[in-house]
C-alpha cells in the first residue's frame, strides 16, 4: 500500500508508517503539503536530510507538535463507493423553530404522520409517498450511503467539525484520501487526561452537542455516521470535535474470522498464544511491528490474567500485554513499554530487586519523595513519582543505536560520551525509571554506532550480549521474581496508582494528579482497581500425578488418647478404631485448598475489576443493511452509548476497540442493572429514553435474526408523547433529553466562525501573492476573530459560568498570544473575560500575556491604546490594585521615557511595494477603514469623560470608584467630583445615525482626534497643566476619514490586488501624522505621561511616591545611560528644558520630568524636599563610592533633576537647604569628581563634558533665583571650585601651542561625542551656522540597527538591566597620567570656558568675578580664543543670530563705557579687546534665555488642599522610609482624616480594592459613600459623596460585589442598589414567605452571588445580577440559635457559620452537605473570617480568638492577648488586626501558637467614642475606625 501512495502522491515510503492495512501516518514538509494541495503531488526534488530515527520520533503518537517545517498527515485508502443520489422529494433538514409553539406544532405533525404510516403499512393497503411524511425515511429503495469526500476538501467545507481533506486521488479500485492529522481522540482524552471531563459537566456535554451537529450534517448528506465510539471521535486540545468524512461502508459485524477452537488459544480472545511465543525470538524490527499490531484487547484481560496466574503464559509476555493494553507503543519515546528492573547485576544469582517498591523510590529515597509530596505551591503539584519512563531515560537506554543529533536534542545539547552510563550495572544504578523490553530481547542495543561512545558493557558473569539477554530473561521468569511480580503490577498498572494505597506506597504519580490541564495522548493508565492476584508457585500448582504420601500416615501409636479401653465382664481387651476415624498427615508445602482459594481470588478479582467472567465462544454476525430510518436510529443509539461511556469512564475502561455496538449496549445494561446511580443525572433521561436501560433487559439478537440495524425499534409515540428520536430532536431546548446550556448554540456558532477564519488564513498563506499583501490580509482576518469573540461574550455575559468560560478561554488566549491580535484582544476582550474570571484567575491566566503586550520589542501606534487610562482602569479593576502596581507601574514609567515609542519611519514600509495600476496615493486615499475597526451601526462604542466639576469641589469620589465598566447613564449626575472617571459607554441610539463624529473605541482616533482632546484628558486639564498637545487643525477634521480611521459608518470589503494594498488603521494614522511636525506627533510617551498624571491623582500620596515617583527617578538615570544618550542635538521647536547643552538623554527625560513636576504640584514641595532631593544626594554619593556607567548616568540625572525641581521649592526652603544640602552634598562633590585626575570615568571625556554643562545649568538657575547679593554670598565657593579646574589643564599661564592644540582637537571631535555622530544617527553639521541638526520626526529607537534595538530597550528597562557596569580594575585606577590629563584637557577646553563663563558672569557680575577668580584672565583668554575660532569657521554668523547667546546679546555696535549691572542683568561692554563680541558660544545653548520668573513656580490653588503637611506629612515620611521587607503592621495612632455625616453608631464598613473609597452603614438607617484622599494636616473633616436613604430600620450589614459593581445593604431586608447611578435595583422585603436576614457575606469573584442567613438558620443565596434568591441550604440539625456571622473561603468551596449559642458549622457550598458542627466557643460568636482555603478565624464574647483548620476541626489554636471580646477583626498579610469595645487595637503577628501580640489603647485626642467597626487599607497600611457617635476616622 505504501508503494501505491508513493506512486500516487510521490511521498517517499520512508516517511510513511502503517496504522492499519488501509491507514497510514505520513510526514511531509510544508512546501510538500502546499504542492500536494495545489498539484496533487510532492515535488520531485526532495532535498531533506533526516534520519529514520528522527522520522520515528516525529511520527510518534505521543509527539503532540512537530517542529517546522514538518507536518503530519493521515492517509486513508477507501473502498469504492457510490455517491448518494439525492432524492428530489427527500425531506428537508430545516431546523425546528426554537419556540414552544413551533416545537409543539412540529411534534404534532410528525406524530400524526408516523401514526398514519404505521397503521397504513400494518394493513398493507399500499405505500405512502415520501411527500406525505414530515420525516419519512422508511422507504426501502433509499439507503444511507457514505459522504462525498469532495465536499470537504480544504477551504470548501462549511462544517468545521469534519476533518479537513487536503487532496484525493483514485488509485486502482479505491480512493486515496489525505486528511489533516488530529492526534487526540475521545479515548486518549478519557485515558490520559480524565480530569478534563471528570471536573466538568459542560465540557463532555459540549462534546456531545458537537457530535449531534455533525450527525445532522451526515444525515442531511444522506450518509450514516457509523457506530460512534471513543476511538473514532477525534478532539483537539480546545475540545473541538472532529469526525472523519472518510469511512468504509458501515460494517457492523464483529471482526472475528473463526471460532476459537485451538486448545492453545485464549478463550474468547483475539490473541494467539502460539503467535505470542514467537515474540521472544524476533528481530527488533519485527518485534516492534508485531507488538504495535498486537490484536489483544481489554476484553481479553480476564482470560489473560487467569492464564498468567495459572502459569500458562510467561511473565515477559504477560507484561507486554499489559503495556499494550495501557496504550504504550514500542518506539514512542514518551510512551514506550516498561518492564521491571529485576536485579542489580552484581552476580548471576544475587542482587534481586525489591518489587514491592517503585524504582523511583529505590533510586531517590523516601526523604526526597516526601519532600515533593508535602510541598504545595501554585506551580508545584504534590506527587511522589513524575513518570514511569521519561523520554530522556528512553534515549539514554538506546543511546548506542540513536543518532547524535537526536541525543543532543533530547538528552544533552553538548555531546559528552562520558555522560552516558558505560555498563548495565551503572545504568541500573543511575536510572530512576523502569527497564525496557529491549534489555531482555535485543542484542543490538549494546552495540554502539558512535566511534567515541563504547559498547554498553554486560556484567562480568556473562560471556556476550546474547548470553546476557538469555540470562536476564531467565531471571525475569524465575520463581523469585514471579512470586513478587504482582506487587510491581499493582504499582505500575494497578490499584497502588490511586487513593490511599498510592500515598501509603509513596507512588502518587504526577500524571494522574495534575488535573490534566492540557490534553495528552500518552500517560499513566490504571488498568486495575483491585489488588492483582499473585502467581501460583510452581511447587504448589496442581500436577498430573498425585502427591506422595508418607509411609506412616496413620498416627495411632503416637496418640494414646485415641485408644479406648473396654471393660467387659470376662476380662479386659484393647479396641482400636479403624483408619477412617484417624487423622492423616499430609506432605509439607501441600495445601489441597490452595488452588481453590486461588481460583476464588482470581474470579473475585475478575468480577470486581472486569464486571464479567471469561466468555466462551461467540457467534459470527453477518452484516445487514436496512432502511434510512433504521440507520438513523442506529446512529442515535451509538451516540447514546458513547455519551454513557464518556461519563462512565472508570466503569467501561475494559471495553475495547473491536466491541460491536451490541456488546457495548449489553455491557452498559449490566452496569445499569448493578447500580443505576452510576449513571449521572445529566444523561439519565438520554439513557432511559434512547437506550431503554430502565426497562427489563431484552436479549439483543444478532442482526441476521432481528433483521434491522438498530438495536431495537422505537414506538411511534414515546411515553413522553414524542416521535422517534433524531439529532435535531435531541438538540432542541424544549425536549431536554440532554441538559445543554442555553449558550451552547451561540458558543458553537462563535467557534465555527473562528474556525472559518482560520481556514481563510490557511488559504491565504498558500496563495502566490506577495508576502506583504499576505501579511496584511491575515492581520485583517485575525482581527475579525476578536470581533466575533467580543460579540459572543457581550451577548452571553453572565450566562456561561465557570465551566462555559473554560470552553471559550483557549480561543481568547490564542488571540492574546498572537502579535497581530494581542492589542485588539486586550482592548476588546479583557474587561469582558476578566469580569467572568475574577481578579485571581484573571491575573493567573492573562498577566503574562498583558506584560508581554506592554513589553513588545517593536511598538506600533496601536500600542497607544493600552497606555490610555481607559484601558488602564480596566487593568486596575480586573486585576486588583496590588497586581496592577507591581506589574504595570514600571512599564508605564518606561513608556513615559520614550523607550516604548513606535518608530515613525517604519510606518511607511508599504511605500516600498507600489501596487500595479494607478497611483498608490490615489488608490489608498479612497480606501475605507478596516472591517474590524469600522464602527457598526448599533455597536458603536465611545469613551467619554464626564465633565469636571467646579474647581473648588472638595472631594473626588467617583473617579476613585471602578465605575468605568458600567454603561454611563445619560443625564444622571452620579456623584460630584472634579475628576469623574471616564466610562466605557454605549453610544446613545437617540443620536443622529449619520453623525460622523462617533469614533470607535477600537480606533486610534479616540486618542489623537483634536475634537476629542478635551474629553480625552478632561480631568487632567487645568489652567497651567501641560497636557497632551494634539494638533489643532483649522479644517473640520471630525468628518475627515484621514483623521478618523473607523469613523466611516459603512463597511466595505478589504481592497486587494490592483485596487491597492489593504490599508490598516496604522496606515491611516501614519498618513495623518506624516503631515505634522515632530512636536505635533502623538506618540506612546505622550499617552503614558497623561496616564501617569491621572494615576498620581487616583492612587494617593503614598502609593504615588512608592510606585510612580520612585520609579520615575530610577528611570531618569536610565535616560542618560549609554553613549548614544550623550549625542548633542538641537531644539528648534523649543520643547525641552533650557539647558547649556541639549543631549539625547534630555529628550527622553523630558516627559519623566514632566510627571515628577505634576506629582510635586499635586502633593506639595515636601515631595521635592523629602523624596526628590534625597534621591539626588544618593546618586551623587553612589558615584563617589563607585564610578560605573550607571553611576555616571546617575550623576547627570541628579543634576538634571536638581535643576528641574529648584523652581518648585519656596524661597525659605531653598535657603534652608542651599549650603548644607545642595552645595555641600551635590555641587561640590560633583565638581571634585568631574575635575579629579585620579577618577577615571568609564564614559570618558564626553560624559565629563555633559556633567559640567548640567552643573552650569544648576548654578545658573540658583543664581537667577537668588539675585546678585545672595548669589555672591552663597555661591562664590562653587564658582571658585569650578573654575579652578581649568588650572589643572592649563597651569598658571596659558601656552598658546597647548591651547591651539586642544582647540584643534576639539574642532576635530577628539574626545567629544560630536566627532562620531554618524555612528549613531544621521546628524549633520550646518556649514553656515556650525549647528548640529537632526531630521524630524525621529526617535532614538530609529537610530540603531535592528540588531541593537532590543539590547537598548532592555538596558533602559526598570525590570531588568543587562548593561554591564564597566568599572576600572584596581590596577587600572592608576592610569597613565598623560592619558588622564588629555581627558581633562578635552573637557576643560575653550568651549566649556565660554559656555560657563557667560552664564556665571550674568549671575555674579563682572566685578565680583574679577575679584574672586584667581584665574579670571585665563578663562577670558580661553573664551576669546573660542570666539575667534568659531568666527573664522562661520564668517556669516554675525548676519543673523543663530544661537540663543546671540539672541540675548545686543547686536548693535554702539560702544558702551563699562560693564553695567542692572537688576539681575549684566550688559558687557567691549572694553576688553579679547572680548569684543560674544559669538555663537555653544551651538545648543538656551540657558541664557531663561527668565528669572521661570526659576520660581507658583503652586496651583486647586492643588494646595492636597499638599502634604501635619499628620499626612508625618505618615507619608514614615511609610516612605520603611523597608519593603518590613511587613509588620505598625500602628502609630496618627490621625489622618475624619469622616462626618452619620448621626448614630457605625455598624459596618467596606473598603474597596482601589483603597481610595469606602462604604459605611449606620444605625441611623443610611448608607454613605466616601472618598479617601489627602488634604489638610490630619484634622480635616470630610463629607460623604452620596447617601442611600432607602432603609426603614437600622442597617447592620453591607457588602459590595465588585463583579457586578452593586451594593447590598441589610436591615433584616436586603436592598440592592448601584452606587454609581444611585439607582435602586431591588428591595427584598421579608414580608410574607421570606424570613428576616441576620447576616450576609459575598461569595468570592467571579461569583455574582451573596449568601444571606435567615433567623431560622437557613442560608439563602441571592444573585445580584438577577436580584433574586437562587437556592437555600439548612445549616444545623439542632437549635443552634441565630446565625451571627458567615465567611466563604477564597476558592468558594465551603462556608463557615457562627451561631449565637457558640456553635459553629461548616457547609459544602457545592453540595449543601453539612461537613461539621461543633461547639466552638462558650459565648456568642461575634465574627468569623476566612484566612485561606483551609483556615478561618473566629471571635466570641468569651474573650477568645481561635484559628480553625477546615480539614481537622479538632486541631485549633487560640490567639492569646485580648482580655475583652474582640468584636471586629481583619487580616493584613498574614497578621490579624483586631479591635475591642475598650478602644484597643491588637495585632497578632501570625495565625499560629507562636504569634506575638501587641495592643494599643486609642488616645482620646485621636479617637472619640466607642470603637464599633474596623477596616484596613493594606497597601496604604491605614485603618478605618468607626465609632458609636457616627464618626469614622482614618488612622495609621
Amino acid at each position: 500500500m505504501a508503494d501505491i501512495i508513493f506512486e500516487s502522491f510521490g511521498i517517499p515510503t520512508k516517511f510513511l508508517r502503517p496504522v492499519s492495512s488501509t491507514k497510514f501516518l505520513g510526514l511531509v514538509t510544508e512546501p510538500w503539503l502546499l504542492s500536494l494541495v495545489q498539484s496533487g503531488r510532492c515535488p520531485d526534488d526532495q532535498d531533506v536530510n533526516i534520519s529514520d530515527s528522527e522520522i520515528d520520533g516525529l511520527l510518534a503518537v505521543s509527539n503532540i507538535q512537530t517542529p517546522q517545517p514538518w507536518v503530519r498527515i493521515f492517509i486513508k485508502i477507501k473502498e469504492p463507493y457510490y455517491k448518494p443520489v439525492q432524492d428530489p422529494e427527500s425531506p428537508d433538514y430545516d431546523p425546528v423553530p426554537y419556540t414552544l409553539h413551533g416545537h409543539l406544532d412540529n411534534i404534532n405533525q410528525r406524530v400524526y404522520q408516523d401514526m398514519w404510516r404505521s397503521v397504513y403499512s400494518q394493513y398493507q393497503e399500499g405505500k405512502l409517498s415520501n411527500s406525505q411524511g414530515v420525516q419519512d425515511f422508511s422507504c426501502e429503495h433509499r439507503v444511507m450511503s457514505c459522504l462525498d469526500v469532495s465536499r470537504f476538501l480544504l477551504g470548501e467545507s462549511s462544517t468545521p467539525n469534519i476533518v479537513p481533506i487536503y487532496t484525493t486521488k483514485e488509485a486502482g479500485h479505491g480512493l486515496i484520501v489525505i486528511e489533516k492529522y488530529i492526534p487526540h481522540s475521545v479515548h486518549s482524552l478519557l485515558a490520559y487526561s480524565p480530569a478534563i471531563v471528570n471536573l466538568s459537566i459542560a465540557k463532555p456535554l459540549f462534546l456531545l452537542y458537537q457530535l449531534l451537529k455533525v450527525m445532522l450534517v451526515f444525515h442531511s448528506q444522506g450518509a450514516r455516521m457509523g457506530d460512534l465510539s471513543t476511538y473514532n471521535v477525534l478532539v483537539d486540545p480546545n475540545l473541538w470535535v472532529y469526525k472523519s468524512a472518510v469511512s468504509t461502508r458501515p460494517q457492523v459485524e464483529v471482526k472475528r474470522a473463526e471460532s476459537c477452537t485451538n486448545i492453545d488459544t485464549v478463550t474468547n480472545s483475539r490473541i494467539d498464544i502460539t503467535e505470542l511465543e514467537k515474540i521472544e525470538n524476533m528481530e527488533p524490527e519485527q518485534f516492534q511491528h508485531y507488538y504495535n499490531q498486537l490484536k489483544v484487547e481489554l476484553a481479553d484481560l480476564p482470560s489473560i490474567v487467569d492464564m498468567w496466574v495459572n502459569r500458562k503464559i510467561s511473565n515477559f509476555k504477560y507484561l507486554l500485554v499489559l503495556n499494550h493494553l495501557a496504550g504504550r507503543r514500542l518506539g514512542d519515546p514518551n510512551h514506550h513499554p516498561v518492564l521491571p528492573w529485576v536485579m542489580d547485576f552484581s552476580g548471576p544469582d544475587t542482587g534481586l530487586r525489591d518489587l514491592t517498591v517503585s524504582k523511583f523510590r529505590l533510586n531517590k529515597g523516601d526523604n526526597q519523595l516526601d519532600l515533593t509530596f508535602q510541598t504545595f505551591s501554585s506551580d508545584h503539584i504534590p506527587h511522589h513519582v513524575p513518570d514511569v519512563l521519561s523520554d530522556i531515560t528512553y534515549y539514554v537506554y538506546k543511546a548506542r543505536r540513536t543518532p547524535k543529533s537526536t541525543l543532543c536534542k533530547y538528552v544533552r545539547s553538548k555531546w559528552v560520551p562520558n555522560e552516558y552510563p558505560h555498563s548495565m550495572q551503572r545504568m541500573q544504578e543511575w536510572t530512576p525509571d523502569e527497564c525496557i523490553p529491549e534489555f531482555f530481547t535485543d542484542t543490538t542495543i549494546f552495540t554502539s554506532l558512535h566511534e567515541d561512545l563504547p559498547d554498553l558493557e554486560v556484567p562480568g558473569w556473562c560471556s556476550s550480549a546474547e548470553d546476557f539477554v538469555r540470562r536476564h530473561l531467565e531471571v525475569l521468569e524465575s520463581d523469585s521474581v514471579s512470586e513478587e511480580l504482582h506487587h510491581w503490577i499493582d504499582l505500575t498498572f494497578g490499584f497502588k496508582l490511586s487513593g490511599s494505597a498510592a500515598v501509603q506506597c509513596k507512588n502518587v504519580n504526577l500524571r494522574l494528579v495534575d488535573n490534566h490541564t492540557s490534553t495528552l495522548n500518552h500517560g499513566v493508565v490504571q488498568l486495575f482497581q483491585e489488588p492483582h492476584p499473585h502467581r501460583i508457585p510452581a511447587s504448589t500448582s496442581i500436577k498430573p500425578t498425585p502427591p506422595r504420601l508418607p509411609k506412616n500416615m496413620f498416627i495411632l501409636h503416637n496418640l494414646p488418647e485415641m485408644q479406648e479401653e473396654s471393660h467387659l465382664d470376662k476380662g479386659q481387651s484393647r479396641v482400636t478404631k479403624g483408619p477412617e476415624n484417624d487423622r492423616i498427615t499430609l506432605p509439607k508445602m501441600y495445601d489441597p485448598l490452595a488452588d481453590l482459594n486461588q481460583m476464588e481470588a482470581s474470579y473475585q478479582f475478575s468480577s470486581r475489576t472486569f464486571k464479567q467472567m471469561p466468555k466462551k465462544t461467540e457467534m459470527q454476525i453477518k452484516p445487514h443493511l436496512d432502511s434510512v430510518t433504521d440507520a438513523i436510529w442506529r446512529d442515535i443509539q451509538s451516540f447514546a452509548c458513547l455519551a454513557c461511556e464518556i461519563f462512565l469512564k472508570d466503569q467501561i475502561q475494559f471495553q475495547d476497540k473491536s466491541w460491536s455496538l451490541e456488546e457495548r449496549f449489553t455491557f452498559l445494561s449490566q452496569i445499569y442493572r448493578e447500580n443505576p446511580s452510576l449513571i449521572p443525572r445529566c444523561i439519565t433521561s438520554l439513557a432511559q429514553e434512547i437506550l431503554h436501560l430502565h426497562k427489563p433487559p431484552a436479549v439483543i439478537e444478532d442482526i441476521a435474526t432481528r433483521g434491522h440495524l438498530s438495536l431495537f425499534r422505537y414506538p411511534t409515540v414515546s411515553s413522553q408523547g414524542l416521535p422517534p428520536p433524531t439529532p435535531a430532536q435531541l438538540l432542541h431546548p424544549f425536549v431536554g433529553l440532554l441538559p445543554f446550556p442555553s449558550y451552547f448554540s451561540q458558543l458553537y456558532e462563535c467557534i465555527c466562525n473562528l474556525r472559518h477564519k482560520d481556514q481563510e488564513i490557511q488559504q491565504i498563506t498558500w496563495r502566490k501573492n506577495s508576502s506583504l499583501e499576505k501579511d496584511k490580509l491575515i492581520k485583517v482576518i485575525s482581527r475579525e476573530k476578536v470581533t466575533i469573540l467580543q460579540h459572543f461574550l457581550e451577548e452571553n455575559q453572565g450566562c456561561y459560568g465557570e465551566e462555559g468560560i473554560e470552553l471559550i478561554l483557549p480561543y481568547v488566549q490564542e488571540l492574546f498570544s498572537q502579535e497581530d491580535t494581542a492589542i485588539q484582544a486586550a482592548w476588546s476582550l479583557f474587561n469582558l473575560i476578566g469580569q467572568e474570571l475574577g481578579p485571581r484567575e484573571t491575573a493567573k491566566i492573562f498577566l503574562p500575556y498583558l506584560v508581554r503586550i506592554f513589553n513588545v520589542e517593536q511598538s506600533t501606534p496601536k500600542h497607544m491604546k493600552i497606555y490610555h487610562r481607559s484601558f488602564l482602569v480596566q487593568l486596575l479593576v480586573r486585576l486588583g490594585l496590588s497586581v496592577f502596581l507591581n506589574n504595570f507601574s514600571t512599564l508605564l514609567v518606561e513608556a513615559a521615557a520614550g523607550y516604548r515609542d513606535y518608530v515613525f519611519e517604519d510606518l511607511y514600509l508599504d511605500n516600498l511595494y507600489p501596487s500595479s495600476p494607478g497611483s498608490q496615493r490615489e488608490s489608498t486615499k479612497e480606501l475605507p477603514p478596516l472591517k474590524e475597526e469600522s464602527v457598526s451601526d448599533e455597536d458603536s462604542q465611545t469613551y467619554e469623560d464626564t465633565v469636571p466639576e467646579e474647581d473648588n469641589t472638595e472631594d473626588e469620589f467617583s473617579g476613585d470608584f471602578p465605575c468605568i465598566l458600567e454603561d454611563a447613564q445619560q443625564g444622571t449626575e452620579s456623584m460630584e467630583d472634579e475628576e469623574d472617571i471616564d466610562r466605557l459607554s454605549e453610544a446613545s441610539q437617540e443620536e443622529d445615525e449619520d453623525s460622523a463624529d462617533k469614533t470607535s473605541i477600537h480606533s486610534l482616533a479616540g486618542l489623537i482626534d483634536p475634537a476629542q482632546r478635551e474629553e480625552a484628558v478632561s480631568d487632567l486639564e487645568e489652567e497651567d497643566s501641560q497636557s497632551l498637545q494634539f494638533q489643532e487643525e483649522e479644517e473640520d477634521t471630525d468628518s475627515s476619514p484621514q483623521m478618523i480611521p473607523g469613523g466611516s459608518r459603512s463597511s466595505h470589503p478589504a481592497v486587494t490586488g490592483s485596487q491597492g494594498m489593504v490599508r490598516s488603521e496604522t496606515d491611516e494614522f501614519a498618513r495623518t501624522m506624516s503631515e505634522k511636525s515632530e512636536s505635533e506627533v502623538v506618540n506612546i510617551k505622550d499617552v503614558a505621561t497623561e496616564s501617569i498624571k491621572w494615576l498620581s491623582r487616583r492612587l494617593g500620596c503614598l502609593l504615588t511616591a512608592k510606585f510612580l515617583s520612585r520609579n520615575l527617578i530610577r528611570m531618569l538615570t536610565l535616560c542618560y545611560l549609554g553613549d548614544e544618550q550623550l549625542i548633542t542635538i538641537t531644539d528648534s521647536e523649543k520643547r525641552f528644558n533650557k539647558t547649556s547643552r541639549l543631549v539625547f538623554g534630555d529628550r527622553n527625560a523630558h516627559k519623566v520630568l514632566e510627571c515628577l513636576s505634576e506629582i510635586s504640584q499635586l502633593y506639595g514641595e515636601q515631595v521635592v524636599l523629602l523624596q526628590y532631593i534625597p534621591c539626588t544626594i544618593d546618586m551623587v554619593t553612589l558615584a563617589k563610592k563607585r564610578l560605573t556607567q550607571k553611576g555616571e548616568a546617575g550623576l547627570i540625572s541628579a543634576l538634571v533633576l536638581m535643576r528641574h525641581v529648584l523652581p518648585l521649592i519656596s524661597d525659605k526652603s531653598l535657603m534652608d537647604i542651599l549650603q548644607e544640602t545642595i552645595i555641600k552634598e551635590v555641587l561640590n562633590p560633583t565638581i571634585k569628581l568631574v575635575s579629579s585626575p585620579s577618577c577615571h570615568f568609564p564614559g570618558g571625556s564626553s560624559i565629563r563634558t555633559v556633567i559640567c554643562h548640567k552643573l552650569v545649568d544648576v548654578v545658573y538657575v540658583i543664581g537667577l533665583r537668588l539675585g546678585f547679593e545672595m548669589t555672591r554670598n552663597q555661591m562664590t565657593g562653587v564658582l571658585k571650585e569650578f573654575f579652578s579646574s581649568f588650572n589643572q589643564v592649563y597651569g598658571q599661564q596659558m601656552l598658546r601651542s597647548e591651547s591651539s592644540q586642544s582647540l584643534s582637537d576639539y574642532k576635530q571631535g577628539k574626545g567629544n561625542q560630536a566627532g562620531s555622530l554618524d555612528e549613531y544617527c544621521n546628524i549633520k553639521i550646518d556649514s553656515h551656522t556650525n549647528e548640529y541638526t537632526i531630521g524630524t520626526p525621529v526617535s532614538i529607537s530609529s537610530l540603531e540597527s535592528p540588531h541593537n534595538s532590543l539590547m537598548l530597550r532592555k538596558s533602559h528597562s526598570l525590570a531588568f538591566n543587562t548593561i554591564e557596569d564597566k568599572e576600572d580594575s584596581p590596577e587600572g585606577m592608576v592610569r597613565d597620567v598623560e592619558k588622564v590629563k588629555q581627558e581633562l584637557a578635552d573637557v576643560f577646553n575653550p568651549e566649556l570656558a565660554m559656555a560657563s563663563y557667560i552664564p556665571f558672569l550674568r549671575i555674579f557680575g563682572n566685578t565680583h568675578m574679577e575679584q574672586c577668580l584667581p584665574n579670571e584672565d585665563l578663562i577670558r583668554q580661553l573664551c576669546s580664543q573660542y570666539d575667534m575660532s568659531v568666527g573664522q569657521t562661520s564668517p556669516e554668523s554675525s548676519s543673523e543670530p543663530t544661537s540663543p547667546m546671540e539672541e540675548y546679546i545686543p547686536s548693535q555696535p554702539s560702544p558702551q563705557p563699562t560693564a553695567a549691572i542692572t537688576g539681575n542683568k549684566i550688559e558687557v561692554t567691549n572694553t576688553h579687546t579679547d572680548m569684543i563680541r560674544f559669538g555663537p558660544i555653544h551651538r545648543s545653548s538656551r540657558i541664557l534665555t531663561l527668565d528669572p520668573d521661570e526659576t520660581k513656580c507658583e503652586y496651583k490653588e486647586r492643588n494646595k488642599q492636597r499638599h502634604l503637611k501635619g499628620n499626612w506629612l508625618a505618615y507619608w515620611e514614615h511609610e516612605l522610609g520603611l523597608s519593603e521587607r518590613d511587613s509588620l503592621f505598625n500602628f502609630k495612632q496618627i490621625k489622618l482624616q475624619t469622616f462626618e455625616g452619620h448621626s448614630s453608631s457605625i455598624r459596618a464598613m467596606v473598603a474597596l480594592d482601589n483603597e481610595n473609597s469606602f462604604i459605611s452603614a449606620s444605625k441611623d438607617k443610611t448608607v454613605k459613600l466616601w472618598s479617601i484622599k489627602s488634604f489638610g494636616d490630619g484634622n480635616g473633616r470630610c463629607k460623604c459623596q452620596y447617601t442611600y436613604n432607602g432603609h426603614k430600620k437600622s442597617i447592620f450589614s453591607i457588602v459590595y460585589l465588585d463583579t457586578v459593581q452593586l451594593v447590598a445593604s441589610c436591615d433584616s431586608n436586603v436592598h440592592i442598589w448601584d452606587p454609581f447611578t444611585s439607582e435602586v435595583v431591588r428591595m427584598l422585603d421579608s414580608n410574607g414567605s421570606s424570613q428576616p436576614i441576620t447576616a450576609m457575606t459575598t461569595l468570592p469573584a467571579p461569583s455574582t452571588m451573596i449568601v444571606t442567613a435567615t433567623n431560622e438558620s437557613m442560608l439563602r443565596y441571592l444573585d445580584l445580577r438577577s436580584a433574586e434568591f437562587a437556592h437555600e441550604f439548612k445549616t444545623s440539625t439542632t437549635s443552634a440559635g441565630l446565625i451571627c456571622s458567615l465567611t466563604v473561603i477564597p476558592d468558594n468551596s465551603w462556608v463557615a457559620i457562627g451561631f449565637s449559642s457558640g456553635l459553629m458549622s461548616l457547609l459544602d457550598q457545592r453540595t449543601g452537605y453539612l461537613m461539621a458542627t461543633w461547639k466552638g466557643h462558650e459565648g456568642e460568636i461575634l465574627q468569623v473570617k476566612a484566612f485561606n482555603r483551609n483556615t478561618f478565624v473566629s471571635t466570641s464574647f468569651d474573650n477568645t480568638m481561635k484559628v480553625w483548620n477546615s480539614e481537622d476541626i479538632k486541631d485549633n489554636c487560640v490567639l492569646k492577648g485580648h482580655t475583652e471580646p474582640a468584636h471586629c477583626f481583619t487580616f493584613y498579610r498574614d497578621q490579624v488586626v483586631s479591635a475591642t469595645t475598650g478602644n484597643k487595637i491588637g495585632v497578632h503577628s501570625s495565625i499560629d501558637n507562636q504569634a506575638n501580640f501587641t495592643s494599643t489603647k486609642l488616645r482620646s485626642d485621636t479617637f472619640k467614642g466607642v470603637l464599633t467597626s474596623l477596616a484596613v487599607l493594606p497597601l496604604n497600611r491605614t485603618l478605618l475606625l468607626g465609632a458609636d457617635n457616627g464618626n469614622i476616622r482614618l488612622l495609621c
